[in-house]
């Protein structure tokens, strides 16, 4: 599984540009510099990281799958299934996915995180953050210009806001993922049928076809920030 750490320079000396060891240029040994040159796989990476940087809040900044903590069964099985979506590229089918689940269980950190694995790997990433997007009309239309640029878009807190036009800005995105192939992630509190039910039929539709069953995937209902909580007061003690 992917790491974000800064990795360690070593003798570049042993390493030849025709022999690459890194399967991800994130574990690159010798940050880019290989032969006195740097390796455009590496730059690639940075751009990426940068980009990244650039739409997503800071406090995701730092996220991985390593770092990302299952602290039960049901938060486990749910991460193998996201790394199996990303490893396979299932996103540059036009497979999207559903996180589900109670609050501070995870779902935007890893949509975040999920966005980051695919900006890596070349992808090109949108974010709708309804919460703060979706404040007025206007605000919404140029978040939805920018997002649909993108190759993967992840709609965050889908059903946080339920003003009258929203339904038009999530039609529009659907419409436009179905027809280009993109790939929708999408985190939401609401159970999948709650889901469906608020939006418009066609809506529905599209999204029943662009998410397979198996890519509904529920986090719990275990609140993350509890334990932020708890470990911020022991250090009162």
């Amino acid at each position: 599984m992917p790491t974000y750490q800064q990795p360690k320079t070593t003798n570049t000396q042993n390493i030849s540009k025709n022999k690459c060891p890194c399967t991800k240029a994130n574990n690159c040994p010798t940050n880019g510099i290989i032969e006195n040159i740097f390796c455009s796989k590496y730059s690639n990476y940075l751009k990426a990281i940068s980009y990244f940087n650039d739409v997503a809040p800071k406090i995701y900044s730092n996220v991985s799958f390593t770092n990302f903590k299952t602290t039960s069964s049901i938060l486990e099985k749910a991460l193998n299934k996201i790394i199996h979506y990303v490893d396979n590229k299932l996103w540059q089918k036009g497979s999207g996915l559903i996180l589900y689940g109670g609050y501070g269980t995870g779902k935007t950190r890893l949509g975040y995180t999920i966005l980051k694995e695919i900006a890596t790997m070349g992808g090109i990433i949108g974010v709708i953050d309804v919460l703060h997007d979706f404040e007025t009309f206007e605000q919404a239309n140029e978040s939805l210009k920018a997002a649909l640029k993108s190759q993967v878009i992840l709609i965050d807190d889908l059903g946080a806001k339920t003003y009258n036009w929203i339904n038009d800005k999530i039609r529009l995105i659907t419409d436009e993922a179905n027809r280009n192939q993109k790939s929708l992630i999408i985190s939401t509190n609401m159970n999948p049928k709650e889901l469906i039910s608020s939006l418009e039929l066609r809506t529905a539709s599209r999204l029943t076809e662009l998410i397979p069953q198996q890519a509904i995937i529920y986090l719990g209902e275990e609140d993350f920030r509890i334990h932020k909580r708890q470990e911020k007061e022991k250090e009162w003690n």
